[in-house]
């Protein structure tokens, strides 16, 4: 892979006609002569994105899905096709101001990620907020600390770390809350920076109902995948020490008998348990193999670049 390039700005792209020209030309400003590669992914658009992004295909790199695929596969493809260090995403509809990279580029000198932090209730429709307030809340117990903003597609990092985790990676919007609680339980170096939000141009590609039940689903694959032992432990123990605490009530009032609520008690907590060992073991198996594929793309490309 060339190192030409210091950063790849990703750029996922459907049905944005209305804010694409508006967005390539202020990157394509601020690049100037800096090592910039500007990558946009037309995930299948059919609102004339394509005929939009023709006139750029001298000064931007497009890449485009024959059918759209979705938010996190476009990024996929961009981070693959990406030849710099460091990788920046930047959504296609407006609501990024580009004079926040720097900043960004910047603060990559000293951390291996930088996340941003929307101003408060930002870009976010009403209907939403409280699918959000429960994904926040299961993030900030996976995190054990308060994440300031768990969903902004605003977003860089070394490229070699989002490699180690494609695999992992959804192909949906759940692509930037998973990659960030990857990054955070992987004790990779990290900061926040504030970003400035505008009303995004265009009709949003979010469904309330079908993305809503999506909502719930990834809080869960959350949980399966970064830390189900901490999820399950508590409440297994709790069960224990219920059951056993019911019991021995029996034991001291009815002399010898057994409960049979005590004992469903005692033997659910050892099953919730051992249901969240294994799955810990599932999660620490899936990231080893996540991680070992990352070896092979690298090495396919060292390949490539010595031709």
């Amino acid at each position: 892979m060339s190192k030409e390039y210091a950063v790849a700005i990703v750029i996922p792209a459907y049905n944005e006609q209305a804010a694409l020209p508006g967005v390539l030309d202020n990157l394509i400003k601020l690049r100037g002569s800096q090592a910039w590669e500007i990558i946009v992914v037309d995930d299948g658009s059919t609102d004339g994105s394509r005929e939009a992004l023709a006139a750029y295909t001298d000064r931007v790199r497009v890449i485009r899905h024959e059918s759209n695929r979705g938010y996190g596969a476009s990024l996929k493809t961009g981070i693959q096709a990406a030849r710099a260090e460091n990788v920046l995403f930047f959504d296609a509809d407006g609501q990024h101001d580009a004079s926040d990279i720097p900043p960004f580029v910047e603060a990559l000198k000293q951390y291996e990620c930088v996340f941003s932090v929307r101003t408060k209730g930002a870009g976010i429709p009403a209907v939403r907020k409280p699918g959000k307030w429960i994904l926040q809340k299961v993030c900030n117990f996976l995190a054990d600390q308060n994440i300031p903003d768990i969903n902004s597609g605003f977003r860089a990092g070394r490229r070699r770390i989002f490699m180690r985790m494609l695999d992992l990676l959804p192909e949906g919007f759940s692509f930037s809350t998973t990659s960030l609680m990857y990054v955070m339980k992987s004790r990779y170096s990290y900061v926040f920076l504030p970003i400035q939000c505008h009303t995004r141009l265009g009709t949003s590609s979010v469904r309330i109902l079908s993305d809503g039940m999506k909502t719930l689903m990834l809080a869960l694959r959350l949980i399966m995948l970064f830390d189900p032992l901490r999820a399950f432990v508590g409440p297994a123990i709790g069960l224990i020490l219920v059951g056993t605490v019911y019991q021995t009530y029996i034991f001291a009032s009815e002399h010898w008998r057994i409960a049979g609520g005590s004992i469903v008690a005692i033997l659910s907590g050892v099953i919730l348990f051992h249901f969240g060992l294994l799955g810990d073991q599932v999660a620490s198996l899936r990231k080893e193999i996540s991680s070992h594929n990352s070896l092979f793309w690298e090495e396919q490309e060292r390949r490539e670049s010595s031709k």
